[in-house]
Order: structure tokens, then C-alpha cells, then sequence
């Protein structure tokens, strides 16, 4: 996009977003800007008035009060006008960031996997939300801009009355530090842009070094020295490059703020003299260095804001704009109704994940229908789990069909189809809410169920751990994060948490994705017998390490290297003597020893 169109286009974002808080706080703050530039420059011509008065043989006293409460309660309106314009600032600003963090939100909610599970994705959401402030102080620039020209214009036309030539002079000599800051910001933004990798890196580091999370691990491995030498050495290099860069940035401020204060020193003599000489007098004097240096101020501030906007605030916003841009394809909504679930396909389908050459999964085609039980068998990195990311519309496919009850995927609005499925995934959340909010994230709508919620936490086996820790029953926090007398969890009822969270939403489809990697034993055994009458009048689909939980199964496919190798129940894969019964007779054999021993 065309430079100039890109600014104006971030001119109307920023104002847009602005003036969906509130329309008359803007106008508000619009006319005390206006009291606030007007109020300087109205005093500027009282002191002109108050120091003619003051350099004549009688002064009129009368007249000397009257200007000096003039331009004392002046002063004072300005106070109350910039008071005021601050708490609306604040005020407008903290609405329009709320505004700009959910349309953020919405829009990542749209955006398929496969944009943000890359370097260059990261960098994006990074750079969007680092944008925040320059989308919404553009449109508060602007004002100011209005504000500046008022200023400029009253003050130039009274120099250019007086002199010409150093009026013009005044501007000339501001052009240098302009184009001096243009180019340092530029190479500011490119810098921190260039570091974006090696500030998440050292971020990380810090987390470790002060997070609770890893505690554990950091004290029990002495990580402390090892961990902060890394984060101090990615810090030093990243606080190298900027201060080379801020010494040169220095330099060159200096060298032009000397040029600029120039016209200032030869102006306030040029005029001094032309006092001495009788052609002005002392008030002439005040107006006219005051006057001098609203010009400059003035248009310098307004230069730069133009010229700044035009080379560093068009390219944060052009990285919102790119990121707003985006298409969303697993957000389009098909007009197909899918109103229940009878069957799904993968036709011969092909998937990598992005920035990676190497396929996950490879012609992948099975069928699944309504009322079966599927386990999904294979070696860790063989694909299981990229499955159930497709099943959900977590990524596109590149090659093939994904089919539901006949029809495309696409074919359907996608928030329908994961309300079919109900799913545990192996990597679960740990959200520092309520035990109300932990259960009710899956169907938010039926968060006042109280019955169901505790129905939810029963069968997931956690009731009886939960119970005499629960003060305030369900409304009690799981973490300390928001509430000092929350409840600490270990990892095993973290992920029964998570698996009420998956029986509650009632779906016509429960996934399970690993869901024994963090329970005891005893758990473990409860779920594999559970997820039959769990998945009851419904279709399962269980992921699992554990082979012999497959055999609960009416279907299973075996993965090797993205391909379906095997199909079949559990006692023809054994017969067939594949990777199945190879892995199957490897854990039988296991188990056996232990019983053994």
C-alpha cells in the first residue's frame, strides 16, 4: 500500500477507535486543547501590554491590577483546562484500549492455527499488540496537530509582520533535527523488530528466574547462575545495539539543537537591539521572543508528528493493518445447518504444519459414524494428535477432504462444529478462575447449573480431593493468582479438572488425547473403564500411550509416519502381527514383569 494512503489510513483507524469510546469526551478534550493553546498566547500579548505599561513615567495602576488578574486567572483556567484534558486523556485511552484488546481478540479467535504457530506469526501478534499505543495516541497527534496550528499560525503572521526573513529563518533551522529524528526512529523501529526473537528469548529466561511455575525445577537443578548468564548475556547484546544506537542518536541531537537554538540566540539579539536603538519597546520585546519560540516549538512539535506518523507510525500500523488483513478461512460460515452428528470422513488427507517440509500426516482416509468408539494408536510423532487438531478445524488440510455427515467442513459455520466435540487435549490449561469457571469454560451458557457442573466433577473423580478445600464450594479459586485463599493443585487433578471441564459440555463426540499422562494409577484404570458408559449414545475417539485401552474400542487405526498403516478391532490387529501387536506384546510384557515383581 502507497505510504501516504497507509497514514491516512492509520488516521482514520486511530480516530475511529477513539470515537467509539465516547464521542463527546472527544470534543471535550478537542475544545480544552483549544482553552490550553489559546490561554499562552493571550497572556504573551497581556505581558506586552503590562511591560509598555510599566516602562512609562505614571503607570496607571488601576490598569496594572487589571491585566495582572487577567492573566493570573487565565493562568488558572489553563490549570483546570490541562487538569481536565489529562483525566479525559486518561479516561478516552483506557476505553479505547479495551476496545483495541477485544477487537485483538476477536480477531485471533478467527486466525487458523497455522498463522500463529510460527516464528513469523509470533512476531506479528507481538508487533499487533505492541501497536496498541501508536493506534491509539495517532488520533490524540492529530488533535494536537489542530492545536499546533492555531499556535503556529497566530505567532508566524505576528513575526512575518515584524521581519520576514527571520520568521522563515526560525523553520529552516528546525528542518535538520526533524530529518535527524525521522531517520534515528526509523532505525529504533528496525531494531526492535530485528530483536523481537531475542527479547521473547531473554523474557523467557527472566519468567524462569521469577515465576512460580518452574521454582521447582530451578531450585532443585541450581538452574539459577546457568539460567541468568543466559538471560544476562542475550540482555547485554540486546542493550548493546541500543545504546550504539542511542550515543549516535545523542550526537546528532546535539549538533542539531545547537543549530536550532542558533536563530533563537541571533533573533533575541537582533531584537534587543532594535530595543536599544528606540524601534521597540520592552513589551515588543516580550512578544516577539515569546512569539519566536512558539514558532519553533509549534512547528517543529508539528512537523514531527507528521513526518514521524508518515515514517514510523506507518509501519506499526501497516503490521496491524497486515495483521487485520488476514484472511480467515477456518472463520467462514457455510450456510449448512448441523444440527446433529452421523459421520466423518478423511479422505486421503495430507498435512505439514507450517514453515516444515516433512508431511505429519500422509493420504490419511478412514471413516468414523455416529456411535463408534475410535482409538487412534502410534508411536509418539506418528500423528495422533495433528488428527484431532483437523477434526477441530485448528488447521487446514493441504490436500484431500474432511467430511461431516457428507459435506465439506467448510461447507458448515465452524463454531457448529466444535460444538459437536467435546475434548481433552494432552497439553491442557490450568486457568487461575473459579472451580465454576474451570468446569463452565466448555458451554459458558449453562455456567449456573450447579447440578451439572458438580455431575461434571464427579465423574471425572476429583469430587471427593475438591470438597474439603472448597470454602466458598463452587465459586472457590483454584490458584492464589486472584485470591490468597485459593486452592493449590497438583498436575493429576488439574487434568480431572480439565476432564470435567470436557464432560460438562455434553457433546455429541468426547475426545480424549493422551488423558492418562498425568493421572495415578488408580485414576488411570477409572478412566479407560469409565470411557465407555462416559462416551454412551455418543462417539469416542480416545488417543492413549496405553495399547490395551484400544481393546474397549470397536475401531482402531495404527500410524506410522503419517500413514494409516493398520485398521481393524483390537483382536484382528493382534492377529495381523503389525506394529500393533509388536507394541501391544511390548506393554503386555511390561506389565507382566511388574505383576511379577
Amino acid at each position: 500500500m502507497n505510504r501516504m494512503k497507509l497514514y491516512f489510513r492509520s488516521i482514520g483507524y486511530s480516530y475511529k477507535l477513539i470515537y467509539q469510546s465516547s464521542k463527546l469526551m472527544i470534543l471535550i478534550y478537542f475544545l480544552l486543547n483549544l482553552i490550553s493553546t489559546s490561554v499562552p498566547l493571550a497572556n504573551t500579548y497581556i505581558l506586552k501590554y503590562l511591560f509598555d505599561i510599566l516602562t512609562v513615567r505614571q503607570p496607571d495602576i488601576q490598569i496594572i491590577i487589571l491585566y495582572i488578574i487577567v492573566y493570573i486567572s487565565l493562568q488558572i483556567i489553563l490549570q483546570i483546562s490541562q487538569s481536565a484534558a489529562g483525566i479525559l486523556y486518561d479516561s478516552i485511552n483506557s476505553k479505547a484500549s479495551y476496545q483495541y484488546g477485544a477487537n485483538l481478540s476477536e480477531k485471533l479467535a478467527k486466525l487458523p492455527m497455522s498463522v500463529i504457530d510460527t516464528s513469523e506469526g509470533k512476531d506479528l501478534v507481538d508487533d499487533v499488540r505492541n501497536t496498541k499505543n501508536t493506534a491509539i495516541y495517532t488520533a490524540f497527534q492529530i488533535i494536537s496537530v489542530f492545536s499546533l496550528l492555531y499556535t503556529f499560525c497566530v505567532a508566524f503572521i505576528t513575526l512575518v509582520i515584524f521581519n520576514i526573513w527571520f520568521s522563515c529563518l526560525f523553520i529552516a533551522l528546525t528542518i535538520p533535527g526533524i530529518i535527524t529524528n525521522v531517520i534515528f526512529t526509523r532505525k529504533s523501529e528496525n531494531l526492535r523488530r530485528k530483536s523481537a526473537p531475542d527479547v521473547r528469548k531473554f523474557s523467557y529466561y527472566r519468567w524462569m528466574l521469577t515465576d512460580v511455575w518452574p521454582a521447582k525445577d530451578v531450585r532443585m537443578y541450581d538452574l539459577t547462575k546457568p539460567i541468568k548468564n543466559r538471560y544476562d548475556t542475550e540482555k547485554d547484546i540486546y542493550r548493546q545495539a541500543n545504546k550504539t544506537l542511542d550515543i549516535k542518536r545523542l550526537q546528532a541531537a546535539l549538533l542539531t539543537e545547537i543549530i536550532a537554538r542558533s536563530g533563537e540566540i541571533i533573533f533575541t539579539f537582533f531584537v534587543i537591539l532594535q530595543a536599544i536603538e528606540g524601534r521597540l519597546t520592552v513589551g515588543n520585546v516580550v512578544l516577539y521572543i515569546g512569539f519566536a519560540l512558539s514558532v519553533y516549538h509549534s512547528f517543529s512539535e508539528m512537523t514531527l508528528i507528521f513526518v514521524n506518523g508518515y515514517a514510523f507510525t506507518t509501519d506499526m500500523m501497516g503490521r496491524l493493518f497486515d495483521f487485520y488483513d488476514m484472511k480467515c478461512p477456518d472463520a467462514s460460515k457455510g450456510m449448512r445447518k448441523l444440527n446433529d452428528f452421523e459421520s466423518l470422513i478423511f479422505d486421503n488427507v495430507s498435512f505439514k504444519y507450517p514453515m516444515t517440509e516433512n508431511y505429519v500426516l500422509n493420504g490419511t482416509s478412514f471413516v468414523l459414524n455416529k456411535g463408534d468408539k475410535l482409538s487412534i494408536v502410534g508411536v509418539n510423532g506418528s500423528g495422533k494428535s495433528t488428527i484431532i487438531k483437523l477434526m477441530l478445524g485448528l488447521y487446514q488440510i493441504d490436500s484431500g477432504k474432511i467430511l461431516i455427515n457428507g459435506y465439506p467442513m467448510s461447507d458448515y459455520d465452524i463454531n457448529d462444529i466444535r460444538k459437536l466435540f467435546s475434548a481433552l487435549f494432552q497439553t491442557f490449561v490450568q486457568y487461575p478462575f473459579t472451580l465454576r469457571d474451570n468446569i463452565a469454560l466448555s458451554d459458558y451458557d449453562r455456567a449456573n447449573h450447579d447440578e451439572e457442573i458438580t455431575e461434571a466433577i464427579k465423574q471425572s473423580g476429583v469430587y471427593d480431593e475438591l470438597q474439603p478445600k472448597l470454602e466458598n464450594g463452587l465459586d472457590s479459586y483454584m490458584t492464589r493468582s486472584f485470591d490468597d485463599k485459593g486452592t493449590e493443585l497438583s498436575k493429576g487433578q488439574w487434568q480431572k479438572i480439565a476432564l470435567s471441564r470436557a464432560y460438562f459440555k455434553n457433546a455429541p463426540i468426547v475426545i480424549f488425547d493422551e488423558p492418562s499422562a498425568a493421572l495415578d494409577a488408580e485414576a488411570e484404570d477409572r478412566i479407560f473403564k469409565n470411557f465407555e458408559a462416559i462416551s454412551d449414545n455418543k462417539t469416542g475417539i480416545m488417543i492413549s500411550h496405553r495399547i490395551s485401552a484400544a481393546r474397549m474400542s470397536n475401531k482402531i487405526i495404527v500410524l506410522d509416519g503419517g500413514i494409516i498403516t493398520e485398521q481393524g478391532t483390537h483382536n484382528e490387529l493382534v492377529a495381523l502381527g503389525g506394529l500393533y501387536a509388536k507394541l501391544y506384546n511390548l506393554q503386555k510384557e511390561k506389565y507382566t514383569v511388574r505383576e511379577a515383581e
